[in-house]
């Protein structure tokens, strides 16, 4: 069984992810293709810029690049798989879908109807659409005229493989938060007692200088280190992203699934999707974080208990069985 996967290439993209589990799932072939990503800081300041002032030319130079890469690939796929898809051309997609001998399907991890794209015209073009969020599934439905039928639900998930680095012996009493800087986290985390929070990121030299000199701030997580964070904190903060406002975001599933407890901001869909799991806590302004962690501090070792059950609750939210689906989905079946 072969599978061709289009998008990013990265040591821990979502592309890496689902490509590992479809070998485990005797996927014998699974090939990713990149888009334009280069290296080189000079040619990624020349490309960010254009993708922010020139978006056209930017999309121009993404489809040449790729469809030169897909030309000197001589081989045929069972299955294609293109991640987001924002800057395809029409006559890219048709490249692309030569390549499929059976089908050609678009995952979403993106807004579509915020994120600066031309997809839109052309999202109708592929065999199947998976989207990570209900409302999302639904305005693509409405929106676009594409069939209910064509459209499934594919939540994000959490990697298996990194849960044999849980930790849950030591659990301090700080809130972590993980994420790059922006302006407006800044100035919401800025709410929160520094004496009770510590941060994790790329970016955040960025933040005021008065900021950094208050809080603890520390380089990216990822992989062991992340989930060693998770298990140990008190609870993980997860604040929205305006394109994910009232949504289910990756971090949710990563905290419940490495043996965290969520501190969310509230989402209806959020809320619907874990309503079976215990003690998920939510608040609506930032400004209750302070008085809601006096109350954490309360019943910790209760949360902790709670967190192994919902570990045994979220295994079925892995990317192995978010990879199984769609192959059952797309009726090629594996183990």
């Amino acid at each position: 069984m072969k599978i061709l996967i289009i998008g990013e290439d990265n040591f821990n993209s979502l592309e890496r992810i689902y490509k590992d589990n479809f070998l485990k799932l005797k996927c014998n072939n699974v090939r990713i293709i990149s888009t334009f990503k280069p290296k080189n800081f000079f040619f990624k300041k020349i490309l960010n810029f254009h993708e922010k002032f020139f978006y056209l030319i930017y999309c121009l130079l993404q489809n040449l690049v790729l469809i030169k890469k897909i030309k000197n690939d001589k081989k045929f796929y069972d299955l294609v798989i293109v991640f987001n898809g924002y800057d395809l051309f029409k006559n890219t997609i048709k490249y692309i879908k030569a390549k499929s001998l059976n089908s050609t399907i678009n995952i979403q991890t993106d807004n579509i109807f915020i994120k600066k794209n031309i997809l839109k015209e052309n999202l109708k073009l592929f065999d199947k659409i998976y989207i990570w969020s209900k409302e999302i599934q639904k305005k693509i439905n409405k929106n676009f005229k594409i069939k209910k039928k064509k459209i499934f639900f594919l939540p994000f998930a959490f990697d298996q493989s990194l849960s044999k680095y849980i930790k849950q012996k030591k659990i301090n009493k700080k809130i972590l938060f993980y994420g790059s800087w922006d302006e407006d986290r800044e100035n919401l985390l800025k709410k929160i007692d520094h004496k009770i929070l510590k941060i994790f990121g790329n970016g955040w030299e960025n933040a005021k200088q008065s900021f950094k000199n208050k809080y603890e701030i520390k380089k990216e997580l990822l992989g062991k280190k992340l989930v060693t964070e998770i298990s140990q904190s008190l609870v993980c903060l997860n604040i929205l992203r305006f394109q994910a406002k009232n949504f289910i975001n990756m971090r949710a599933f990563e905290v419940i699934g490495y043996g965290g407890t969520l501190l969310s901001e509230y989402s209806k869909e959020h809320f619907l999707f874990f309503k079976n799991y215990g003690d998920m806590i939510y608040f609506r302004d930032i400004k209750e974080i302070n008085n809601i962690y006096k109350k954490i501090l309360l019943k910790k070792n209760r949360l902790i208990k709670i967190r192994k059950k919902n570990m045994v609750k979220i295994k079925k939210h892995d990317y192995l069985n978010r990879a199984r689906f769609i192959l059952k989905n797309e009726k090629i079946y594996s183990t």
